[in-house]
Parts: structure tokens; sequence; C-alpha cells
């Protein structure tokens, strides 16, 4: 008896071990703010992985303060890319990501550049929601103040507002 209780608890434990890790990704409550698209082995909707704005700064929210091209000093908040293809699954050998906004701009990243810099998609401007009006919800900014000559490698032409996708392209 003993032995066969052992053994049904183990199946048990398989099996719910099994499903716990192959349980669908969560899906967002709200509203839609970025999907993330490519081959990554994290997925929760049929595009890629879709994220609500709770879910995305859920992630861990970065903070720095730059000089916007555009809009002078500001302190900026969000998620940085990085984290983002982590949390998705992404692989380790991409050659780039293609940031794209509700109008069809696309910026293009180099793979290595998401790891090395701290690039973000910027959710809070001192601490208030990024409104539409001024990039928001969802922008991409780059920490041009911490790394001299980013700017010249990422003109102030790819500071992409209103982002709502994420492409990765591997080697």
């Amino acid at each position: 008896m003993r032995k066969s209780t052992l053994i049904i608890a183990l199946c048990l434990t398989f099996v719910l071990l099994g499903s716990m890790c192959f349980a669908e990704s969560a899906k967002p409550a709200g509203k839609v703010v970025l999907t993330v698209k490519g081959p990554i082995a994290n997925t929760n909707a049929e595009e890629g992985f879709e994220f609500d704005l709770e879910m995305l700064e859920g992630l861990g929210i970065t903070e720095y303060k730059v000089k916007d091209p555009w809009l002078g000093n500001k302190t900026y908040a969000g998620v940085t890319i990085a984290k983002i293809l982590e949390h998705v699954g992404a692989p380790e050998d991409i050659a780039e990501v293609a940031v794209v906004a509700k109008d069809g701009k696309e910026v293009i990243i180099n793979g290595e550049d998401v790891a090395k810099y701290e690039i973000m998609l910027a959710t809070k401007d001192g601490g208030k929601a990024i409104g539409s009006g001024l990039g928001g919800p969802v922008k991409l900014v780059f920490p041009y103040d911490d790394h001299e000559g980013l700017d010249k490698q990422y003109p102030k032409e790819n500071w992409n507002w209103f982002v709502t996708t994420i492409e990765v392209k591997t080697k």
C-alpha cells in the first residue's frame, strides 16, 4: 500500500509540475500597449507576447535623466528593451531589434547595443504617464547623457514615439 501511494504521489507531482511548466503566459487585462514578435520562447497571443501597461512596468522600472533632443531635460522611467527581451525568452543571438511605432516608423537597434546600453521604452516622464501628444504611452528613449557618441549612432530621429511593437531578428 505504501509503494502505490508513493507512486501516485510522484505521478501527481509530475503532472502538476508539467502543467506549470507548460502553462500559458499571463494575458493582458488592460489595453495592449506593446507586442513583441519574432523567435521568442514565451508567448501569450498568436502574434507573440502582448503587454498591457501594468504588465510592462511590472518587469522592473529603470529611470534616468536625459536631454531629450525634442523636449529638453527629462527624467524618463520605463523598461529597458533588454528586460523585455529577457522576459519573452528572446534568443541570445539577436542581430537586431526593430522598434515600430503606431504610424509604421521603424527604428533598428543593433542586438549588441540592446545589451550594452539601457535603451528603454519609457512610460513615464517626471513620474507621470506619457500622453499620446508627447509620444506615449510607450516611447523609445536613448541614454545619451550616459554614453558619449550614442547620439551619433542613434540620432534624434530614432526617438520613436507611440511604440507598439518590437520585432526580434536573429543572425
